[in-house]
């Protein structure tokens, strides 16, 4: 069953109903920030709604620290407009008490227990007393942590960590949840369940920003994504359609070859447009489009190339932040 306060929060999405009508929980228009002589953001402009969540991606240093410290308020922008439930988070603390931030590092006690954590944060939280020991158990099932309540957090593994520290940002039924890249350095079974976790938050309505050098999990877990590129948002909508207008139809093909090739299969890889990458015998080339994937495929058999595998690959993070940047210039 579904932790109570869930109940409380906005009702679902109807299936199929367009993020566009949801109710907007921050708006960022028009934001400049500069740290001295450098410019971080400028122009920035960006709306997140209730029941989605959005990941934002983007190089080191390219402001997306610093966007999540503008919506808690903790600075603000040289020139623009915050508003977070109707408020400047700067000058008022109602929003902040609306929302819950993840940081990346572990801030619980090793010492004490998942439990004993919970119930400490949440009174230093300011909840009452009398209801921290339901949000303590509602934060557990949330996160999924009903078997480790009773584990010292020292003796955690990061993912279940990772969990603990969520848990705790749940204690406040926060209506904007901000995490600072939520899985780094965890197994695939505890980032599946964190997935699990703020698909359910989602899904009752609470809306969630996070940060992730990770494109399979932005393509995973992300109903919009925003790249962040020369100091605003150059890209921004569903990852599909972001592939769609930087690639269009154009598919990389990767070749594993079983053995090195010689100066004949050489020539005739690159005769074929094929590229050679750190690993000599993985080779990759860019094609028009999957439909010619076979006569591809025919054409390295007629050139006598020693194939182990040959398949089609998704666009990393890094190549589709180049070509993001390449189209500013």
């Amino acid at each position: 069953m579904s932790p109570s306060f869930l109940a409380n929060q906005d009702p679902p999405m109807p299936q199929g109903t367009p993020l566009t009508g949801a109710p907007a929980v921050a708006t960022l228009a028009g934001i400049h920030v500069s740290y001295g002589q450098r410019t971080v953001l400028q122009g920035l402009d960006l709306t997140l709604r209730a029941g989605e969540i959005f990941a934002l991606l983007g190089r080191n240093g390219t402001g997306k620290s610093t966007l999540m410290r503008l919506l808690t308020g903790q600075m603000a922008a040289s020139a623009g407009e915050v508003r977070v439930f109707g408020a400047d988070p700067c000058r008022t603390a109602e929003p902040r008490r609306l929302m819950s931030l993840v940081p990346q590092e572990i801030a619980l006690y090793p010492r004490l227990t998942v439990r004993e954590n919970l119930e400490v944060l949440g009174g230093m939280m300011g909840l009452r007393r009398t209801d921290i020991s339901r949000r303590v158990e509602e934060a557990m099932i949330l996160a999924r942590l009903e078997d480790r309540r009773d584990d010292l957090v020292e003796h955690l593994s990061g993912g279940y960590k990772r969990r603990a520290n969520i848990a705790a940002a749940l204690l406040t039924r926060p209506r904007l949840l901000l995490l600072d890249e939520p899985t780094v350095g965890v197994d695939v079974e505890a980032r599946l369940s964190l997935h699990r976790t703020l698909r359910d938050l989602r899904d009752h309505g609470t809306a969630v920003l996070l940060t992730t050098h990770d494109l399979d999990e932005a393509r995973a877990l992300s109903d919009r994504v925003g790249i962040l590129a020369a100091g605003r948002l150059a890209e921004e909508g569903p990852i599909g359609g972001i592939l769609q207008r930087i690639y269009g139809e154009r598919r990389e093909v990767v070749l594993v070859l079983s053995r090195e090739p010689d100066m004949k299969k050489l020539d005739a890889l690159r005769r074929l447009g094929f590229e050679p990458t750190p690993n000599p015998l993985e080779w990759s080339c860019w094609v028009g489009g999957p439909d010619i994937f076979g006569a591809l495929q025919s054409s390295l058999t007629r050139s006598g190339i020693d194939l182990h595998e040959i398949r089609l690959r998704e666009p990393g993070l890094e190549h589709v932040l180049s070509r993001v940047e390449e189209g500013l210039r």
